[in-house]
């Protein structure tokens, strides 16, 4: 479970980008903005959970805020003033251990926000190229979504057709399932 001030760390840091922009920044600068800090705190993520020991240097109470700080700016010497700001609060506070779960919030806020769906595909064999970029328009008409991440996994056991899964809703078109409807009538 996400953390309450991960949560909002990741909403204040939204939105001053989106509601409190720069006078200079038009929509597609402040656009730009959000998947730049984005990108960052996927680094920052993906940097402490991809070591064991360094997620523990970050989650190490004991250790002193302004070390783990140098380490992160250390690996990452050309990152926004948006980050800069943020690890310097995070290490004033000594939650600097928070940044997987701020990039967690703050990814769902800027997929949000620039109409991004992550969408499941079940299905028992490969998509032909044209059914694949078919279904993708409709995906993205359906959901309302101007772009669509698709995580395809493969199951021989629905045999035809397919399984959509988004936003916890699933839609269960597969031969599998026709099948048990069919038995149930019978």
């Amino acid at each position: 479970m996400i953390n309450k001030a991960s949560k909002n760390y990741a909403k204040s840091l939204f939105q001053n980008l989106v509601k409190n922009p720069k006078k200079e920044d038009t929509f597609p600068k402040i656009k730009e903005k959000t998947n730049l800090l984005m990108e960052e705190l996927s680094l920052f993520a993906t940097t402490i959970l991809g070591s064991k020991k360094l997620y523990s240097f970050f989650k190490n109470p004991f250790l002193n805020e302004n070390k783990k700080f140098e380490v992160l700016v250390t690996l990452f010497p050309k990152i926004s003033e948006e980050a800069i700001s943020l690890l310097k609060i995070l290490t004033e506070k000594r939650e600097l251990y928070l940044i997987p779960e701020i990039f967690e919030e703050y990814q769902k806020l800027s997929m949000k926000f620039n109409k991004v769906k992550n969408v499941k595909l079940i299905i028992n064999s490969y998509l032909d190229k044209k059914i694949g970029k078919d279904l993708l328009t409709q995906l993205k008409k359906l959901t309302q979504a101007n772009e669509i991440i698709l995580d395809i996994e493969y199951k021989e056991e629905i045999l035809g057709g397919l399984i959509i899964e988004c936003d916890s809703i699933a839609l269960d078109a597969s031969l599998v399932e026709e099948f048990k409807t069919f038995l149930k009538e019978v």
